[in-house]
């Protein structure tokens, strides 16, 4: 095991999406985590990495319980510097200290947090990913790059996408074509007092632990559109519309639910100076935002359809949280209303609500309009 001075304890500051600086093709902001499933174990086996700065992350090693093993947890806080895109240690802390007979797990954790930083740091162009071109599907999109890497069998295929925070790295594919290092989930902290990515369960593992709610069929109700409108600058107003019905019922200013299964939402979304509605580091930035798990809501990224065209973005993804024992489908659909705003419909149902209604919520998704006047 690698001796280093302890590190001082950490305060999070959270900061805004667009704000701080890092390395890399987007800034990381602080609080943000990415979790890999690492089939390099024998075991189902997970490994995430939380951004404070570019000098202090976190790395977590999990593995679920199974009839034979026991769960394993190790935490770990790293001061680290940077130099020419690597990072080199120099202090650490155990949150969840290691058993005796995990030293080779945290030498592996070191190895990592090197290896993934030196290897994409020899990027020259930023992994920006043109989803309105890409042909292939969400996690098969991306900058493929190919290296040699011993801990994962030799030649291997490393795939980038902008949208992941810390190294941008979406998966790693071995010499036989196995996914053996997948994105499981990309997050945000709220707060420092925000346990979500030291309590992380997989989404894709869950579902046998979950809630079983009985589905709602949704009757048939006279039509009623949802409509928004809100003035941008002096002359000027922003105009949103989804086709519905009276099952809907007002909870806010922007905000409508069905019963207890569903929650809909109209938003803006206006670009920082220097953005475009449909560049590829916009779209990585609003999967960033809109793709991302919060409040112990898990997103599962290998469940995530990402479809851009258009000028609308379309965003669906499944959600799993621990503490209610629920999946939730999130859809998420944007339409470019100026160079520098985008209209969003959001859509929030219960997983099985979603299945036994597909037809009705996705036909309400495709009817969102915006427009300024």
């Amino acid at each position: 095991m690698c001796h280093m001075k302890p590190l001082k304890k950490i305060t999070l500051f959270a900061a805004a999406l667009f704000a701080a600086a890092n390395l890399f093709a987007l800034p990381d902001a602080s609080g943000e985590y990415v979790y890999y499933r690492d089939s390099s174990f024998n075991r189902e086996s997970y490994i995430g990495f939380l951004y404070y700065d570019d000098s202090t992350y976190e790395a977590r090693y999990y593995a679920p319980p199974t009839e034979s093993l026991a769960e394993k947890n190790i935490d770990m806080l790293f001061s680290v510097t940077q130099k020419n895109g690597r990072m080199e240690l120099t202090g650490e802390r155990f949150v969840v200290p290691p058993q005796q007979d995990d030293v080779a797990i945290v030498n592996y954790i070191h190895d990592l947090l090197y290896e993934l930083s030196g290897r994409r740091a020899k990027l020259i162009e930023p992994p920006l990913v043109d989803y309105e071109k890409a042909a292939a599907p969400f996690m098969q999109a991306g900058v493929f790059v190919s290296d040699d890497y011993e801990a994962f069998g030799g030649p291997v295929r490393m795939l980038y996408d902008a949208a992941v925070p810390i190294f941008n790295l979406k998966k790693i594919v071995d010499y036989a074509g196995k996914d053996v290092f997948t994105i499981a989930t990309i997050g945000r902290l709220e707060s420092s007092a925000d346990k979500s990515f030291a309590e992380f369960v997989s989404p894709a593992v869950a579902a046998n632990g979950t809630a079983k709610r009985a589905a709602k069929e949704v009757k048939g109700a006279k039509k009623e559109s949802l409509t928004l409108r809100v003035e941008i600058g002096k002359s000027a107003a922003l105009s949103q519309s989804v086709l519905a019905d009276k099952n809907w019922s007002l909870a806010g200013a922007s905000v409508w639910t069905l019963g207890d299964c569903a929650i809909a939402s109209l938003q803006s979304l206006a670009l920082p100076e220097g953005e475009a509605a449909g560049h590829a580091q916009t779209i990585a930035r609003i999967l960033r935002l809109f793709a991302t798990s919060k409040n112990y809501a898990y997103n599962d990224w290998s469940s995530l359809d990402v479809h851009v065209g258009g000028g609308k973005i379309k965003i669906n993804s499944r959600t799993y949280n621990p503490k209610t024992r629920k999946f939730i489908t999130d859809i998420k659909t944007l339409r470019a209303a100026a160079s520098n705003l985008y209209g969003c419909f959001s859509l929030a149902v219960y997983t099985d609500d979603y299945q036994a209604n597909r037809g009705y919520f996705d036909k309400m998704a495709k009817s969102y309009s915006c427009k300024m006047e």
